[in-house]
């Protein structure tokens, strides 16, 4: 069976089979950073987004020296990992910047026609900026999504100006909404439930740590603090869990209830984000 190695060498002599090689190539870059970093299938889509136009330079670049082509493949991607991991902080602090609206400068009525020019002034320093952005359908989608990626943390009172930005009935976009709640509600559930554990260990903990300065008998103290330890183990245990559970809706959630690829969703997305970080600077950006 043809290798990697012979497959990109077949490549470099030929200029074909480029589609099969691709093929191969998509697990191995969209699963890299899961295995390299724990990250979750929403963040392996924009990291493959992110990733594949270097995809063909790559092949190109590649020489024989003795080693495979997946050892040249494993170097490449674990330095681009880096370097988009710094690239998505600095994202997602753009985009956390641009979606934020001044509640103190709202003074369009909800009776507004689409389009008044008092939209713009809703936004904080910045918000002009947003709307310059947003010019194209493509722009309008791929904030849309945007916005249903935050929708967990949106002030329900802003999602008509928002969905005026997005090109979108405020009511459809509460609708969506609405539904991306209702996939959302097992996840809460679950976070309650660690959340129980948690408060439930610390309690224990807060006890014994009370309880085990003031104990005299030597084997009663060594019970103490085995069952301190065990405790403690047990809220590090829930906090852990607390932490691995996904709140904000996921790429995939998003692309079913409006009914486009998933892959639409991840690379608007990461678009999005590019643009949002040209005109939204979080480390010098200052809110009203």
């Amino acid at each position: 069976m043809e290798n990697l190695t012979e497959k990109v060498l077949h490549y470099q002599r030929t200029r074909g089979g480029l589609a099969e090689l691709m093929s191969d190539l998509a697990p191995r870059v969209y699963l890299f950073p899961q295995r390299k970093m724990g990250w979750d299938e929403d963040a392996c889509g924009e990291f493959y987004v992110f990733f594949h136009p270097r995809l063909v330079r790559l092949l190109d670049r590649f020489r024989d020296q003795g080693k495979p082509f997946e050892s040249y493949l494993c170097s490449v991607l674990a330095w681009q990992l880096r370097n988009f991991a710094r690239e998505r902080k600095r994202g997602e602090r753009s985009w956390n910047v641009a979606l934020r609206i001044e509640t103190e400068h709202e003074t369009a009525s909800a009776e507004q026609a689409p389009g008044d020019a008092d939209d713009e002034a809703m936004l904080e320093p910045g918000g002009r900026e947003l709307t310059a952005l947003i010019r194209t359908g493509s722009d309008r989608r791929n904030l849309l999504f945007f916005i249903l990626k935050c929708s967990r943390n949106l002030d329900p009172g802003k999602t008509t100006a928002l969905a005026r930005l997005a090109g979108v009935p405020p009511e459809r976009l509460a609708s969506l909404m609405v539904e991306l709640c209702e996939h959302r509600a097992p996840r809460e559930a679950r976070l309650e439930t660690f959340r129980r554990r948690r408060n439930g260990a610390f309690s224990q903990v807060r006890l014994l740590e009370t309880e085990l300065p003031g104990e005299t008998d030597e084997e009663k103290r060594a019970e103490l603090s085995v069952r301190l330890q065990k405790a403690r183990r047990r809220m590090r245990g829930a906090m852990d869990r607390m932490a691995r559970v996904g709140l904000a809706p996921t790429n995939k959630e998003i692309a079913r209830i409006l009914g486009v690829p998933k892959g639409t969703v991840d690379s608007g997305l990461y678009w999005l984000k590019k643009k949002l970080a040209e005109v939204y600077d979080p480390d010098t950006f200052r809110s009203a």
